[in-house]
């Protein structure tokens, strides 16, 4: 008897031990979504202001084929046989250092013994067979800077940049860059360019880390008039649920929807969304993408009366980022 009570008891203790902790887990499941969301954008998502970037810095401290004189660098310039024109220089902010009698050289990006080569050519006028020697005193300052600016990063070697709203970012050892307007990897690719002035052979990795930009428009007879984060791959009608749906007065079969080309140009279509919701057709619905403008009208909307002006007036002033405005305006058939 007692051997089977403990048969029937033992399913409903393990039962009880197992659910807690399965609900416990899901529990830190949730957490770990909540602490770390992943934005949704796609590969053509401009830059817009109030992103956020995480530049990864990756600094190459291996055994070099040869170095390249950098800004910040102190070198030592000596001649032989003239040692009253030898020099102790800094390599200044415009890449170029000071000598006497034949003035400024460019010296960073060069190794020591290319600038020795330039030297000896620069003073060919002045002396008989120069030969000059180019040697290190203090080098990799601009290394030891930008590691000490990354150094206390709770990321690692990293730094997190925010979109200012001129469009700007600001970065170690660099003045403004202007981003917004900017894919993802075009802004990496201006960052390492920027980069490789101030600290040659310096590589960084750019990840988006908030779409901030990624909003559609919704303008006209809607509810909720005003604009709304995509969270998903999303169509014109549910851009409008978004809104709160159609307002009474709205003409359903005359949405217009102002997108960008691939040359971000914008581009209206007029959508029929009163005949998708009649038939149940949503393969003739339309997606939306980054900084996508619909306007409900309350009466039909002819191709006629879309003509450009109308309709870069419908493009909201803040999307100055997204939308190249300085050509004309098309209008497509779906």
């Amino acid at each position: 008897m007692l051997a089977s009570l403990l048969c029937l008891a033992l399913p409903f203790f393990l039962g009880g031990c197992y659910v807690p902790h399965k609900a416990a887990q899901i529990e830190d499941e949730k957490q770990v979504y909540k602490k770390d969301p992943l934005p949704y954008f796609d590969a053509g998502y401009l830059i817009s202001p109030g992103d956020r970037i995480e530049v990864t810095y990756h600094v190459d401290v291996d055994l070099k084929d040869k170095y390249l004189i950098a800004i910040g660098d102190q070198i030592r310039v000596e001649f032989f046989h003239y040692p009253q024109l030898d020099r102790t220089v800094n390599v200044r902010p415009d890449g170029r250092i000071t000598l006497p009698y034949e003035g400024d050289m460019m010296a960073a990006g060069l190794t020591p013994s290319e600038l020795s080569e330039n030297i000896n050519q620069k003073f060919a006028d002045l002396l008989t067979k120069p030969r000059s020697t180019v040697a290190l005193i203090r080098y990799g300052a601009r290394i030891r800077e930008l590691k000490e600016a990354i150094r206390t990063a709770a990321r690692g070697q990293s730094r997190l940049a925010l979109v200012q709203p001129d469009g700007k970012v600001t970065l170690p050892l660099l003045q403004g860059m202007r981003l917004a307007g900017l894919t993802i990897d075009q802004a990496g690719e201006a960052i390492n360019e920027a980069y490789e002035t101030v600290v040659p052979g310096m590589f960084t990795s750019s990840t988006l880390l908030e779409a901030t930009g990624n909003r559609v428009y919704v303008f006209g007879a809607v509810r909720n008039p005003g604009y709304y984060q995509l969270q998903g791959p999303t169509t014109v009608l549910q851009s409008v649920g978004l809104a709160g749906g159609f307002a009474s007065s709205g003409e359903t079969s005359s949405t217009l929807l102002i997108s960008r080309d691939e040359f971000n140009r914008p581009v209206g279509r007029i959508v029929n969304l009163g005949e998708i919701l009649d038939d149940g057709n949503i393969g003739r619905d339309l997606f939306v993408k980054q900084s996508d403008v619909i306007f409900v009208p309350t009466t039909r909307l002819g191709r006629a009366a879309l003509i450009g002006e109308s309709i870069r007036r419908m493009i909201p002033v803040n999307l100055n980022f997204s939308y190249s405005l300085d050509d004309g305006v098309d209008f497509v058939d779906q």
